[in-house]
């Protein structure tokens, strides 16, 4: 099959698949071969344009294949007659920031691919269709950004106003002017710039489209900016609950929000893995006539004939993860602290990539120096699961912001319990739901974030108690085949695309 021809489903994903492995990558590969008789494309969203590698051999199925950068390769604007009227572009900018106004985002999109204002024909040097230097470094995109500050953020350092609107507007506009490939479906793995993409090409294309988030993209979003050291705050508010000044760092929330209310407002389905994240998609204005439930799930026969291995020199707690500060490896660090005070011989395994934010790793093998755990915490960088598994006596999860974490599913298979903390549906998985008839029994603890004494102390509790500890790894097992199997998952997005298919 061609690149020209209609995939029954073009899958839109930002900042993962198929350039870093684990995690939502993982799913994602999944369920493009849990659906074997469909035809996809697959559009990875990238923060600029230099070259990545692709980790995953990409499934069979699919048919098209494209990287599209947020920040293109630079270029200076054309010479002559502006291809954008400056007035226009700045009022459905700032309508569309400021009030995620459907109308604006329409507007937008016909500005991203069409001129508007234009009464005489072209000069010989100009084309039909803007670029992406019109759009950031134009004279129209110096009124339009003079629009925007002057309404949504007067308040604000002009400077950082302007790097924030050059970063966010041109990630929109790469968005919007992007060349789209056919399809019959778009599916968004979040909202952000794959949701606006995906209800872009619908439109466009007269198709229909899915949001699915596993975490919610506005609060992750959220959570990276109030962590970022590369946003200062210049506005001091103090304890003042109804000022309304604005700041950059209050600028970069709003757009991530008006992402999602207008990629909500125009999805014909919306899923999620957990009840608990619909309560953040309606107050963002989700409809409950357009969501509903998949919950993630794993091929349990990968799993059987795991053994735990016998007669270790030492107890073993593995956390799996990437070492970037969502998972709050750190608090793990210091829980391993806690940890050895009770059970002096252990081993924490921090299993996972440490390539994705080196500055994070290098303040973690600080962390480990400091609280002088050389002899107990080990980096073992990348590792087959299946490999590893059978070495852990408890799996600890420690992030401060998570959906529905596969990492609990695979050690609930392999019968090992856990520990995490009360993050996204880590308490569904590990203790159940009042719905869960005939009740299972608890799969391990759930500890609040940000607390490495209790963490600790659950270990210490799980470590300590081999009754208790193979009771737990029993229970989660049950769990994950009553409700978690790739079959019940695969099912349901079958459903959802014969729902959708014209």
């Amino acid at each position: 099959m061609t690149a020209q021809d209609k995939a029954d489903v073009c899958i839109v994903v930002e900042g993962c698949y198929p350039f870093i492995t684990g995690g939502v990558s993982s799913w994602l590969d999944w369920l493009i071969r849990a659906q074997p008789d469909l035809t996809f494309a697959i559009v990875a969203i990238t923060a600029d344009h230099h070259p990545r590698e692709i980790k995953y051999e990409l499934p069979p199925n699919v048919s098209d294949f494209r990287a599209l950068p947020l920040a293109p390769e630079a270029r200076r604007p054309r010479i002559g007659r502006p291809l954008i009227d400056g007035q226009i572009y700045g009022e459905a900018l700032q309508r569309f920031w400021g009030a995620a106004d459907g109308n604006a985002f329409e507007t937008l999109c016909q500005i991203a691919t069409t001129p508007i204002g234009r009464n005489l024909p072209a000069l010989p040097w100009q084309i039909a269709q803007p670029d992406h230097a019109d759009f950031i470094s134009s004279q129209p995109a110096w009124e339009a950004l003079n629009i925007c500050a002057r309404a949504l953020a007067p308040e604000a350092s002009y400077s950082d106003t302007f790097w924030a609107w050059r970063t966010l507007v041109g990630g929109v506009m790469s968005i919007l002017s992007a060349p789209l490939p056919q399809a019959n479906i778009y599916h968004a793995i979040s909202t952000g710039y794959a949701g606006l993409y995906a209800v872009r090409a619908a439109r466009e294309m007269k198709a229909r489209s899915a949001i699915t988030e596993h975490g919610i993209y506005t609060n992750e979003r959220r959570i990276d900016l109030l962590m970022a050291e590369w946003l200062e705050d210049r506005i001091h508010k103090g304890f003042a609950v109804h000022d309304r000044r604005r700041d950059v760092r209050d600028l970069w929330t709003q757009m991530f929000d008006s992402f999602a209310q207008v990629a909500y407002a125009q999805a014909d389905r919306i899923t999620t893995l957990y009840g608990a994240n619909q309560t953040f998609q309606r107050a963002l204005g989700a409809r409950d006539d357009q969501m509903s439930i998949i919950p993630n799930g794993i091929m349990l026969e990968k799993f059987e004939g795991l053994c735990p291995v016998q007669n270790k020199a030492r107890p073993t707690v593995g956390l799996i993860g990437r070492l970037v500060p969502i998972k709050d490896i750190e608090n793990c660090i210091r829980a391993a602290a806690v940890i050895r005070q009770a059970v002096s011989d252990v081993e924490v395994l921090i299993i996972g990539p440490t390539d994705e934010d080196p500055s994070y790793f290098e303040a973690c093998k600080r962390r480990v120096a400091e609280l002088q755990l050389g002899d107990t915490v080990r980096f073992t960088g990348r590792m087959n699961i299946f490999e590893i598994l059978p070495f852990l006596d408890v799996m600890l999860l420690t992030s401060i912001s998570e959906a529905q974490p596969l990492v609990l599913l695979e050690a609930g298979a392999a019968r090992i319990p856990c520990v995490a903390t009360d993050v996204g549906s880590c308490r569904e998985i590990l203790e159940g739901t009042a719905e869960e008839v005939p009740a299972l029994g608890r799969g391990g603890f759930v500890v609040p974030p940000m607390d490495p004494e209790a963490l600790g102390a659950a270990v210490i509790r799980l470590l300590s108690n081999d009754a208790l500890r193979k009771s737990c790894g029993e229970a989660l097992r049950k769990r994950v085949e009553t409700s978690f199997t790739s079959e019940i998952s695969a099912a349901a997005y079958g459903a959802l695309y014969r729902e959708l298919s014209p």
